[in-house]
């Protein structure tokens, strides 16, 4: 198969788990019954992190997976960094659906950690798609 062809599948298939996760950690949200309460707890912050580098992915195939694994836990600690400020005009965003969904609410140091683990879990999956 020739290198843009593959390329191409490979953005396929990580659109399709941007579209897939996205209602899976949705569902860690709104469903709690679905799930354990350690998933509850932490999944959707992991698999949010995880979706973004599959984003990311799609539209920077040149980088390097590493860097742009690096870039994306950067863009969450940033994210969660952000929510230490509390300005109005930023608060009311984050009190619209989509603003809370991107910008979060609270400082938590566990997030932190959620992002590593969801950042390191989609390299994974990545690098293995991309050795195939």
């Amino acid at each position: 198969m020739k290198g843009s062809s593959k390329i191409n599948i490979s953005r396929f298939f990580y659109f399709i788990l941007f579209i897939f996760l996205t209602w899976l950690a949705l569902a860690t949200r709104h469903q709690h019954e679905w799930f354990s309460p350690l998933v509850v707890e932490y999944g959707g912050d992991t698999i949010w992190a995880g979706i973004f580098l599959f984003f990311l992915r799609i539209f920077f195939t040149k980088i390097k997976l590493w860097k742009l694994a690096l870039i994306n836990y950067a863009l969450g600690i940033a994210d969660e960094a952000s929510q230490l400020y509390k300005a109005d005009w930023i608060e009311s965003i984050r009190h619209t659906t989509l603003g809370g969904l991107m910008l979060g609410h609270t400082f938590l140091w566990s997030d932190i950690i959620c992002y590593g683990v969801g950042t390191l879990m989609a390299f994974v999956v990545i690098w293995v798609i991309e050795k195939l």
